[in-house]
């Protein structure tokens, strides 16, 4: 690479513009001169494109959101306990009556509680807020590139980011991504305005919005931190002991926003407050460092400890490592199909340099690149516990290497190398996308080769001189590069998505990919998997019984899975006990508790699950609550379900 350097001239123009404008001094305080017209406005034409952009994204985030219902249901009934009692809400308690929390810390579960509280129980109270928290996300991407570069890169990023399709499953889902999502991209949009002024305010912005970012996701809201201590302190404006200084007031507010309720958590006596789900300890220090710290980096076998397929379990049923594991059958079609191309641009961001002189490396640029290759590198050789929909935060920096690096390619065109390399990575993704495109059989008939010829007409006009027919190259590469996410987007729209780990585009045809097993699971021909991923279909009869028959308890039942216990809830509109907590080997309620909360008629029914029982899908403490349950009371059917009446 440092042959090209030599050759290649460093150049701040896009694919919209063939003249270079100035790059901004740092330390320099921006206005809207940088993002508009000469006079300092914003052109009508990228007011309107922004619009359509945004408008479009909310229609794909929407468009038929009630069909995925409750999506992960372990999220909802927490939703739905938050909604009903605020010390649930507080501390994320998955039922109403306080007994276990969820297994992450509660910021989302906050959103969609107040959500429910407001709008009532719905699917649409439930996942709206997620689809919203997306579209802001896209014009966060826009405005960091923008602050910057002019409008065909930020429009072209936003896109990018908009069509991904782990971000339109996860936009359109419950899980805490979305949020997670949107305060790391704040995030850095605050470390861009710290590379503009250096003011203080920016930095514990920073910090606030990567805390709290941690309060949805945990560790994985931490992937970005290097890329930002990397810009600031080695690229940003001002001193470096300035930056320095500064950087610890980032952390601390990162500290005080993250940690706040970990504290009032493990300060308050566990008589007092629900059990720390995820934890064997009852503590949310210990559930942040091992089950949602290292546990997530480190192996624990061929499957992951909840006992369903994990996800980086490759069809083999053989767990590995390596970056093999971010194309295959159960992660490609997640983010897979512009991986190339974002890592050789971030690759060029990094290594390309003007002739014949040392240029300083512009900071958003390496930001961007530093971001993108560390969080390729943890997805790539983390742990077992590992979820496809994981690449979700990969989508972001995505976002911002491939408009970035294609704009400066397209700056060195004057010289064929340059273009060269420009048209190499595009076709390379084509190709990508083409060998996507063969793990599964729903594809329409020529899909592959369209895709191929789309490619190979991108390249062949990148690789034109001159830049008389820019808008048809910026055209052809955009749609080269989004045609199989958008694709893939259409089958994932259509479709509903609901359970532990949903999945996008049409259903794999590889034999022991999880698209395969979970459709083996819904299909009833895998009852342990089809529990522990998405829950079984409660029975309506005892569902019935729940909802009208149980006002006098606190819970009006206890059951394993963790999702079995929260379709019944959600159902019956009545708090459920989920023993064990999410894994079922929570030792919460413990087989004294239990007695004594029965013994106060304080749960209506235990709802047996022998089939699970049978094949150790639960903890001690759960497995002997069943077998005190069998000993001292009557079983007796209720539609096509067991249950065992512990009321007095």
């Amino acid at each position: 690479m440092s042959s090209l350097g030599s050759s290649l001239p460093v150049y701040d123009g896009d694919l919209a513009s063939s003249s270079a404008r100035p790059v901004s001094t740092p330390g320099q305080e921006k206005n809207e001169t940088k993002i508009g017209s000469k006079d300092g406005t914003v052109p009508r034409w990228e007011k309107r494109a922004l619009l359509v952009v945004l408008g479009l994204t909310a229609l794909l985030y929407l468009w038929g959101l009630d069909r995925n219902g409750w999506a992960n249901p372990y999220y909802s009934a927490a939703a739905q306990a938050g909604a009903t009692d605020w010390k649930a809400w507080f501390f994320g308690s998955v039922d109403a009556g306080n007994l276990i929390t969820i297994d992450k810390t509660p910021l989302s579960v906050w959103v969609t509680g107040l959500s429910v509280r407001l709008f009532g129980l719905s699917s649409w109270s439930i996942l709206v807020p997620q689809a919203l928290m997306g579209v802001m996300t896209t014009w966060l991407i826009y405005k960091i590139v923008r602050r910057q570069h002019s409008a065909v890169p930020a429009l072209f990023g936003a896109l990018i980011y908009a069509s991904t399709p782990v971000v339109v499953l996860m936009s359109r889902f419950n899980n805490p991504e979305p949020l997670m999502g949107l305060l790391v991209v704040a995030a850095v949009y605050f470390t861009v305005r710290v590379l503009e002024n250096n003011a203080w305010k920016w930095y514990v912005l920073i910090g606030a919005a990567l805390g709290f970012a941690f309060m949805a996701k945990q560790v994985q809201a931490f992937v970005v931190i290097p890329a930002i201590v990397f810009t600031v302190l080695l690229l940003g404006t001002g001193q470096l002991r300035t930056r320095t200084v500064r950087l610890v007031s980032t952390i601390a507010a990162m500290a005080v926003s993250g940690g706040w309720w970990i504290a009032v958590v493990d300060l308050t006596p566990p008589d007092q407050r629900p059990y720390m789900g995820g934890s064997s300890m009852n503590s949310a220090v210990q559930l942040t460092t091992n089950y949602n710290g290292l546990a997530r980096f480190l192996r624990f076998g061929s499957e992951d400890n909840t006992g369903a397929v994990s996800s980086s379990q490759g069809v083999d049923g053989v767990v590995r490592s390596g970056l093999s594991r971010l194309f295959d059958a159960n992660f490609a079609q997640e983010a897979a199909w512009l991986l190339f191309i974002a890592f050789g641009c971030s690759v060029v961001l990094l290594l390309l340099r003007a002739p014949g002189k040392w240029v300083r490396i512009q900071p958003l640029p390496a930001l961007s690149a530093v971001w993108f290759l560390t969080g390729m590198t943890v997805l790539t050789f983390a742990g077992t516990m590992v979820h496809s929909y994981y690449t979700f935060s990969l989508a972001a920096p995505m976002a911002l290497v491939i408009p970035l690096g294609l704009q400066q390619l397209w700056g060195g065109r004057d010289r064929i190398i340059t273009r060269m390399i420009g048209a190499v990575l595009i076709m390379a993704s084509a190709y990508l996308a083409g060998r996507i495109v063969t793990y599964s059989n729903e594809w329409p008939p020529g899909w592959q080769i369209l895709i191929l010829v789309v490619g190979g007409c991108a390249c062949v006009l990148w690789m034109l001189p001159g830049t008389r027919h820019r808008l048809i190259v910026v055209s052809a590469v955009g749609a080269s590069l989004l045609l199989g996410p958008l694709a893939t987007n259409a089958y994932t729209v259509t479709r509903p998505q609901a359970g532990t780990n949903p999945l996008s585009g049409p259903a794999s045809n590889v034999d022991g990919s999880l698209s395969k097993k979970f459709e083996a699971a819904k299909a009833g021909l895998d009852q342990r998997s089809l529990q522990l991923a998405f829950g079984a279909p409660p029975d309506s009869d005892l569902v019935r019984k729940l909802a009208t028959e149980t006002d006098d308890q606190t819970w009006a039942a206890a059951t394993i899975t963790a999702q079995n216990a929260a379709l019944y809830q959600l159902e019956s509109k009545r708090p459920v006990v989920a023993l064990g907590g999410w894994l079922g080997q929570d030792p919460a309620p413990t087989l004294e508790q239990f007695q004594l909360l029965v013994k106060q008629n304080r749960i209506g029914f235990l709802i047996a699950q022998d089939d699970l029982l049978a094949r150790d899908s639960a903890g001690g403490e759960a497995v002997r609550i069943f077998t005190w349950v069998k000993a001292n009371f009557d079983e007796q059917p209720v539609g096509n379900a067991i249950v065992f009446d512990l009321r007095e």
